[in-house]
């Protein structure tokens, strides 16, 4: 991953690349991610993924990456936003999606399927639409910045 993202930039600068990583530091402490922009940074309302989106947030910002925001994931009440809202705060961070926990995710899963393929109207196919957008905007306002 990290000679293809050098790649890119080498060869492609304006490009955006959108990576779905796995969990945990090692892809920032590997030097994976020495050409990223933006991080965005899965939290779910737990103590747990909490503890890991600080240490990842610390380490990005260590490491020199530009920005870094979070996604709220699997939110189930009003309080999990306010939670990860005062938790995005405190990393002087966005939280710029909230993906609500959606029953046609297990059911999507289950089948081997795509949840936009089973459930394509689910309130989580739209707040994944929500963040596409939100991060488009973004980039583009950054793009006409430099």
């Amino acid at each position: 991953m990290r000679d293809f993202l050098a790649e890119v930039q080498a060869e492609l600068p304006d490009t955006m690349v959108v990576a779905d990583m796995e969990a945990g530091l090692e892809h920032l402490s590997i030097g994976t991610l020495e050409h990223i922009d933006l991080l965005l940074v899965v939290v779910q309302p737990t103590y747990k993924t909490m503890l890991t989106a600080d240490r990842t947030c610390d380490l990005a910002r260590q490491l020199g990456i530009a920005e870094v925001a979070f996604v709220a994931n699997r939110v189930r009440r009003d309080a999990d936003v306010e939670q990860l809202r005062a938790f995005a705060a405190r990393h002087h961070a966005d939280l710029v999606a909230t993906i609500p926990e959606d029953e046609a995710v297990r059911r999507a899963d289950a089948e081997a399927r795509c949840v936009l393929d089973v459930a394509p109207g689910s309130p989580v196919v739209d707040a994944l639409g929500r963040l596409a957008d939100t991060l488009e905007d973004r980039l583009a306002a950054a793009g006409t910045a430099r």
